[in-house]
C-alpha cells in the first residue's frame, strides 16, 4: 500500500496537531480559571457614583457648595456653586457642565464683543451652547452681581 506521506512529513503533521491541541487546551484553562473578576469592583464603582450623585443633588437642592474629587488627570476639583457669567474666568467657566476648554473662551469672546449677558437664555447665542446644556446650567449660573437668576 502507498502512502501519501513520508515518515517526516507524517511527524511534522503530528508535531501541528499537538501543539495547536496545547494551545487550545491552554486558552480554554486560562480563560476558566486565570481571567479575573471584575465585577466586585464594578459595584463599588456603581455604589460610588450614586453616593457622589445624591450628595451633589441634596447639595444643590439647598444652594450650598459641593465639592467633588475626581481621580483623573483632567481635572482635581470641581465646585459646584452659582456662578456669575458675566464676571467668571475661563477656570470658573470650566466648572460648569457640558462646557470645556473651548466653550468657555466662546463665552468669554461673546461676553467681550456684545458686552455683559442680560439674561441666562443670552447664552444660547454661543456656539455649544442649546437648550439642553442651557437646562443643566442654569440652576448654577446667574447674571447679575446681586446672585439672582435672571
Amino acid at each position: 500500500m502507498m502512502t501519501i506521506f513520508t515518515s517526516k512529513e507524517k511527524m511534522v503533521i503530528q508535531f501541528l496537531i499537538i501543539s495547536v491541541a496545547i494551545g487550545l487546551i491552554t486558552g480554554v484553562v486560562r480563560k476558566k480559571y486565570f481571567s479575573p473578576d471584575f465585577s466586585q469592583q464594578i459595584e463599588k464603582d456603581i455604589e460610588s457614583f450614586k453616593n457622589t450623585t445624591e450628595k451633589m443633588i441634596i447639595s444643590l437642592s439647598n444652594n450650598t457648595e459641593y465639592t467633588s474629587t475626581k481621580t483623573g488627570d483632567i481635572e482635581d476639583e470641581k465646585s459646584v456653586k452659582s456662578l456669575n457669567i458675566n464676571t467668571a474666568n475661563k477656570t470658573d467657566l470650566l466648572a460648569l457642565p457640558k462646557v470645556g476648554p473651548v466653550t468657555a473662551e466662546r463665552i468669554i469672546h461673546y461676553r467681550d464683543d456684545y458686552g455683559p449677558f442680560k439674561s441666562i437664555d443670552d447664552l444660547l447665542n454661543i456656539k455649544g451652547i442649546g437648550p439642553k446644556t442651557l437646562a443643566k446650567m442654569k440652576p448654577l449660573i446667574t447674571v447679575g452681581t446681586n446672585g439672582k437668576q435672571n
